[in-house]
């Protein structure tokens, strides 16, 4: 038993060791060129592969992979990440960072959200990526929330972000020179699963939904009155339910966004069932019973979405010299 804790111990001096040489790249000047960072984000429902840099406060996205992994859905079937779904985890993450090196991006470096955190063999997979040379962490709600920042703000003051993931929905802005967050596990598949994939009537499922996120918005007065509201990962909502658009900077009203969900709530039955069977619906109507009741609930006018995906702010914060100070 000593010895397994011995080794997490190393196995989390790697990573720490690891993330402070992620962040010293930014002491390299301003008029040097940043080699590009490979970030994977092991999400709970898809897994990406980032490769970017951030110099003089702007975001350089050089290439995006996606894979479906579905560890949540395993997390919540098993109690526990899966045998077989670790060893999928493990071809995932090798199959990454040989496309990383082949693009010439270094370091590689791997975070993992809500699954991971719930998971009660979550280091699992921190050991499966130290072997392959990855330094990984297990993002606490906190560290999540941070990185969320970073992604809808860019490091710019006075924001306030919305990241609808696939379990976990993170709300995050800045108060008093500190930032404020909640993380609730209500996120997109969650949400359909709960409200909408056995419902008739869609108006009396996006009221259920709408009484939860209510009870959430109670604790959140800090995203009130910010200059800018941001939603990361709303990318699925509008390629489903709106007309197709460049999606990063896309600002959507919330004009708009009641419009599609009343559209949708007096479809009837019938309507709302044939709906169901569009393809990533799952996905998208979730958010948009998000997007426009939180947008409503927090008195903006309009929600700017962006492209950029949470392990993006490990490269933000790579050419960042401060990291944030959060309180709940």
């Amino acid at each position: 038993m000593s010895h397994g804790r011995g080794r997490l111990r190393a196995i989390a001096l790697e990573v720490a060791l690891s993330f402070a040489a992620i962040v010293s790249i930014a002491a390299e000047g301003a008029n040097q060129a940043q080699r590009p960072i490979c970030a994977i984000d092991m999400g709970s429902n898809s897994f990406k592969r980032i490769v970017g840099s951030f110099e003089n406060g702007q975001y350089y996205q050089r290439s995006f992979e996606r894979l479906t992994l579905g560890v949540g859905d395993d997390v919540a079937r098993h109690g526990r990440i899966s045998d077989p779904k670790l060893t999928d985890i493990e071809a995932a993450l090798s199959a990454f960072k040989t496309a990383c090196e082949k693009e010439g991006a270094a370091p590689v470096v791997a975070i993992g959200t809500s699954a991971f955190r719930d998971a009660p063999n979550g280091t699992r997979a921190v050991e499966i990526a130290a072997k392959l040379g990855i330094p990984m962490e297990i993002a606490t709600e906190r560290r999540e929330s941070e990185l969320a920042y970073l992604v809808g703000s860019l490091g710019q003051d006075g924001y306030a972000v919305i990241d609808n993931g696939s379990r976990s929905i993170e709300l995050v802005a800045p108060e008093g020179g500190t930032l404020r967050y909640l993380v609730f596990n209500q996120g997109y598949r969650l949400a359909y699963e709960t409200f909408f994939v056995a419902a008739d009537d869609p108006a009396a499922a996006s009221l259920a939904f709408r009484e939860r996120l209510r009870q959430e918005t109670l604790k959140v007065p800090f995203m009130k009155g910010k200059k800018k509201l941001v939603g990361v990962e709303f990318g699925e909502m509008v390629d489903v339910l709106f007309e197709p658009a460049a999606l990063e900077g896309r600002v959507v009203t919330l004009q708009e966004l009641q419009r599609k969900l009343h559209e949708i709530t007096t479809s009837g039955a019938t309507g709302f069932q044939a709906l169901k069977t569009r393809k990533d619906i799952d996905r998208a109507l979730p958010r948009l019973a998000v997007a426009a009741f939180l947008t409503e609930q927090f008195g903006y006018a309009r929600i700017e979405l962006t492209a950029r995906e949470l392990g993006a702010g490990l490269i933000i914060e790579a050419g960042r010299k401060t990291r944030y100070d959060l309180h709940e």
